[in-house]
């Protein structure tokens, strides 16, 4: 019997990843499957709820047009899909307490499943937003058993890479997303809900073979909390707010300030969504060598100088080039800052669950503040000066990187 790396937390393991508890389907050892292989069904996990709660932007037209929603309604499935996300991440990080995350992950994923099909089937407004709960609920639940998973997977000294990767899956999502919603708008967009139940579905299956290690009975509910809610709580609110809020108002700005058509709008938007995959990944390859700390604060730097070119300069190509830098750069935050939740938090579910839900809390505060702030004082103004508070974080301080054992 082999001793887990992680035995204050867990319990021994039989052989590397897999442990007594959870050894894959049936508790049959032969086809439980962890390491590499296991990292990217987790990855895939989190690509397909992401997918789910990443269609209702792209797909609410054509949604709108066939039940006659308005945007009144709009605003509401919004609000109750982030509602349902933040509440369902704090649920799933206590899971984790009793069961092991890739059993609150396969959860999730069947949660994710059934809000698809329903969304598919909805023909009322009432219909249509338990669909949106259901969903916002599969994709806060498996969150903290997704990095848990990263965590338990990956040596220390890599993680940073992994969860730059993990933050890929992401994207991938988003981009998945917006391919089905535009096969959906051509063809019918109860196909594309059809599609990513599908994917949800797929994953759940995937993820009845990852072995993962079952917690320990006792320990307190609510250990790491605190630290979790330091300094990665504070990296993921900015995150959060300059994704969310900031970002979110860079086509309005392209076109109302730059006098861009819409669809070029998008083309900026869809250029720093590219090239936030090689930033996400530099991130992490960076956090695992100067540590997670120090990458921060060069990111927060890139940022407010990014951002003031964005919002001030007066040459429109200049500015277009902050624009993008800025909502590119951005998306390194976030492994950075789940990595740091990850490490300070012990991995404890509750404690990842809480850092998540107030950093989505967070950015949609901020999200209705600005508008309200860009409606009174102008865009420009608005966008310069949540812009550059990302500087605040060259303040954090600088802890050595955790090396590879």
């Amino acid at each position: 019997m082999v001793v887990s790396p992680t035995a204050n937390s867990y319990d021994a393991t039989v052989g590397p990843g897999v442990t007594e508890h959870d050894s894959g389907p049936a508790g049959d050892r032969r086809f439980a499957t962890s390491g590499p292989l296991a990292f990217w069904l987790t990855c895939g996990a989190y690509l397909a709820t992401t997918t789910a709660e990443a269609m209702l932007s792209p797909i609410y037209p054509a949604v709108d047009d066939e039940l006659g929603f308005g945007l009144s309604d709009a605003g509401l499935f919004f609000a109750v899909l982030a509602a349902a996300i933040a509440v369902a991440t704090v649920v799933g990080g206590s899971l984790l307490h009793r069961w092991r995350p890739s059993r609150v992950a396969t959860v999730a994923l069947a949660v994710t499943t059934v809000g698809s099909l329903v969304a598919a089937a909805a023909d009322s407004r009432a219909g249509f937003l338990a669909s949106q709960i259901i969903i916002g609920s599969g994709a806060g639940l498996l969150w903290p058993a997704a990095v848990k998973l990263v965590g338990d997977l990956i040596d220390p000294g890599r993680r940073g890479l992994s969860m730059g990767v993990f933050g890929v899956a992401f994207s991938g999502g988003l981009v998945t997303a917006a391919g089905l919603a535009a096969l959906g708008a051509s063809l019918d967009w109860r196909l594309a809900f059809v599609v990513s139940a599908a994917l949800a579905a797929a994953a759940m299956v995937a993820m009845l073979f990852v072995a993962s290690e079952a917690p320990v009975a006792g320990g307190r509910l609510l250990s790491g909390v605190g630290p979790a809610l330091g300094l990665p709580t504070a990296v993921g609110v900015v995150a959060g707010f300059s994704q969310y809020a900031t970002v979110s108002f860079l086509p309005v700005f392209a076109v109302e300030v730059w006098a861009v058509p819409a669809a070029g709008a998008a083309l900026v938007l869809a250029a720093a969504r590219v090239l936030s995959i090689p930033v996400k990944l530099a991130a992490g390859w960076l956090a695992d060598r100067s540590g997670p700390e120090l990458t921060v604060r060069i990111l927060g730097l890139a940022l407010a100088v990014s951002g003031l070119a964005w919002a001030t300069l007066p040459l429109r190509w200049l500015a277009v080039c902050g624009a993008v830098a800025f909502a590119a750069l951005v998306s390194g935050l976030f492994p950075l800052a789940n990595l740091m939740a990850l490490d300070r938090s012990g991995g404890r579910g509750v404690a990842l669950g809480v850092f998540r839900a107030v950093q989505i809390g967070a950015g949609a505060a901020v999200g209705l503040v600005l508008g309200a702030a860009a409606d009174r004082y102008g865009l420009r103004p608005t966008i310069a000066v949540t812009a550059v508070l990302p500087v605040a974080l060259v303040l954090v301080g600088v802890s050595p990187p955790v090396r590879a054992g």
